[in-house]
Order: C-alpha cells, then structure tokens, then sequence
C-alpha cells in the first residue's frame, strides 16, 4: 500500500532555532509601534522586533540548555541606516553596525548549541516582512525616523522557525521555545 503525501507535509521546510537578541523596554515599545504601523499598512504579519544571532538546526542541544549556559546580556548597538532588501525577512529593516561583542555572543550560542557550522552575525532588526515593489521600499526607508541612534539589549529568546522563512503564514507559525 503507498501513502500519499499531504500538500502541507510536501511544502514543509527544515525547521530551525533562531536566537533572538531583544531590545529594552523603551525603545522595544517604538520599534513595535513601527512594525505594527507597517504591518496593518501592508497587510503583513506581525513579530516582536529583534536582532537574529544565531540560528541551528532543530536537531541541535535544547534551547533552555544553551541558554543556561550565557552570562547576563547587555549589548548597545549603534544604528548605521535604515535599508530594504529582496530577501522576505530583510523587507525594511534598521541596519546596526557591526559589534566584536554580538560576534562574541553568537559564537557563544554557537559553541553552547553544538551546532556544525558557525554564523556571521548581520546585526539588523527588520520591520516589515512583505513582497513590495523596490520603490514603495526605497521611499518607506527614507520616511522612517527612529528618535534614538544606539538600541541597547537584554534578553535572548529562542524562536522555532522555518529556514528560511519566506512567507507570512511561516512567520505566523514561529514558537517560542525559551525566554
């Protein structure tokens, strides 16, 4: 007897876990105003605003385990510029400048996971994840004005998410695993 393959199950995509650096208070709840903003604008899921440090495969140590084993996170990031991308996840998004000490904390995940391969740290936190024409990107880019330079951060989340997310319905289906 063969089974068939339900749609769904043909269309899913390797899961991974992706570790979340979050902002502050204060400037968590302006970035979260800005992608709700977008987000109603255009249709497009919602997400908590957040810096992607590092991502493993599902397959990798448990999440509360790396996690137990950081020290305490306080990281500032400098704001380079607000850009657009082709990529889904990169869409809108706030450019920070690169930073040895984020470096350091995604090898430290990394390390701790036991995942095989290493990831270079593209310190951004998006704000808008839709399929949009470069002209509607290039002009939201230039109308968005953050009323602070540096974001400081303080909390890891681990995320379940599909690698890589290219759609709202993935983004609807992310998971918290660890706070």
């Amino acid at each position: 007897m063969t089974g068939k393959v339900a749609p769904d199950q043909m269309a899913r995509k390797a899961q991974a876990v992706a570790y979340w650096l979050l902002p502050e208070t204060a400037a968590r709840a302006v970035l979260s105003r800005e992608i709700r903003m977008l987000a109603r604008r255009f249709g497009a899921p919602l997400f908590e605003p957040h810096v992607t440090i590092f991502v493993a495969p599902e397959s990798s140590r448990p999440p509360l385990d790396v996690l137990c084993k950081l020290p305490p996170v306080k990281i500032e990031l400098t704001i380079h510029s607000i850009r657009f991308g082709e990529q889904f996840t990169k869409t809108l998004f706030v450019q920070f400048a690169t930073n040895s000490t984020l470096q350091q904390l995604g090898d430290a995940i990394w390390k701790a996971s036991g995942a095989g391969d290493g990831y270079l740290i593209d310190p951004h936190l998006s704000l808008l994840y839709a399929k949009l024409p470069p002209e509607t990107k290039q002009r939201l880019a230039d109308k968005i004005r953050l009323p602070f330079r540096e974001v400081c951060f303080s909390s890891i989340f681990a995320m379940r998410c599909a690698r890589p997310t290219t759609t709202a319905s993935e983004v609807e289906r992310w998971k918290l695993l660890a706070p």
